[in-house]
């Protein structure tokens, strides 16, 4: 396996020294609802006129776009769960009239159990629960956040499993893919979008609203991420295989589907929201409101990262990632064996010096290989739990 990536962190423009009168100034401009950029405070102006630009918040980075954010200046930081509930996807989730419950989302021991060879025979089993869980996770870097969201289906599936000759199987057992919201650290509350992530069959998609934004080695889309409530990112996720890709792309070998008012292909789907954080069960394979629940994929499937062997186990196969030995696939015996990769074994072969294991524990320097940036953008991570577990 290839190393990781190595990327040094960008420099950080040291400020001038100001005297203690002035740093009582800037201080109070802060700490009073800065409002320097939208001219709200009398007073913001005349300080504002002695103090250097290396002094401002990234708050008004609508009007001094390239500040660098400090963390003593920034409002007081959210929650992990608060934050994934505010940028908390839509799920446009394509449905099959042959197998809708196939397509429903929900937890990866929906079965309650935590073994994952039995989950293509359990999906149909009276009693499971078949209600919608996503799991999220937060990485912090000293300008960005990266919220993970994941989805489980128990099924990659087709009407016909049957294999196709000397091609790969079209069905396994257990399937995870996701998306990943990438908000810069603006010194407001929540953050400004940044970039959206989206992972269909070990390939990354990425859209962003931002023109200065360019492709490096990244599949950059030339579509626009649209939100519900401002906050809110829509996603297409496709029935059968399960890709998610941005809304408002048509599609290539995954995810094809229209872009207009009805996303869905043959018209009926399911649309999940995080609404109160209540998970909830489609009334059917075309229910367009359904609550999902947010779950800390920290306290659940992180911890059993270890749970390895061939019958039995959440997971089966090993990879290694600096010193970790973690599972590569969710364990699965039926159609084909050990498919589904979670989040931390992603690796799309085309996306240039990403090594598996990378856009998982290391999501900001994956950034800067895919693509070109504006500044600042920091690799020291301030928030990893991922990094900071032991072998």
């Amino acid at each position: 396996m290839s190393s990781p990536l190595s990327a040094a962190n960008p420099r950080v423009p040291v400020a001038p020294r100001i005297s203690s009168a002035t740093s009582n100034v800037v201080v109070a401009v802060f700490v009073g609802a800065f409002t320097a950029c939208g001219g709200n405070s009398p007073s913001a102006p005349d300080v504002l006129a002695n103090i250097d630009a290396g002094q401002l918040s990234d708050s008004c980075l609508s009007c001094q776009r390239d500040a660098t954010p400090k963390a003593d200046q920034q409002q007081s930081a959210p929650t992990p769960a608060e934050l994934a509930a505010h940028w908390a996807p839509v799920w446009y989730q394509d449905s099959d009239s042959s197998d809708h419950r196939a397509d429903y989302i929900v937890a990866y021991d929906f079965d309650n159990d935590t073994r994952s060879d039995n989950n293509w025979e359990n999906l149909h089993v009276a009693g499971v629960d078949l209600s919608a869980k996503i799991y999220y996770s937060v990485v912090a870097t000293e300008t960005h956040w990266f919220i993970l969201y994941t989805d489980f289906h128990p099924r990659d599936w087709d009407e016909n499993c049957k294999p196709i000759p000397f091609g790969p199987n079209k069905c396994h057992e257990n399937d995870m893919e996701g998306a990943m919201v990438v908000v810069r650290r603006d010194g407001s509350r929540w953050g400004a979008f940044f970039l959206l992530y989206t992972e269909a069959h070990n390939k990354l998609y990425i859209a962003t609203n931002d023109p200065r934004v360019k492709a490096k080695k990244g599949r950059l889309l030339a579509v626009p991420v649209t939100f519900e409530q401002k906050s809110h990112p829509g996603l297409y996720v496709e029935s059968k295989g399960h890709g998610v890709c941005p809304l408002k792309y048509p599609g290539d070998e995954h995810c094809k589907h229209p872009v207009g008012s009805n996303p869905f292909p043959g018209g009926d789907g399911i649309v999940y929201r995080y609404k109160s954080g209540k998970a909830e069960v489609p009334k059917s394979g075309d229910d367009r409101d359904v609550g999902y629940a947010l779950v800390s994929f920290t306290n659940t499937i992180w911890p059993r990262r270890g749970d390895i062997c061939n019958d039995g186990c959440t997971f089966d196969k090993t990879m290694s990632y600096e010193g970790l030995t973690l599972g590569l696939a969710f364990d699965g015996d039926s159609e084909a064996d050990d498919k589904a990769n979670p989040p931390w074994a992603w690796d799309d072969p085309s996306d240039g010096a990403v090594y598996r294991g990378d856009f998982f524990f290391r999501p900001a320097e994956t950034v800067l290989t895919h693509l070109e940036v504006p500044k600042p953008f920091s690799t020291r991570y301030t928030r990893n739990i991922f990094l900071q577990a032991k072998p």
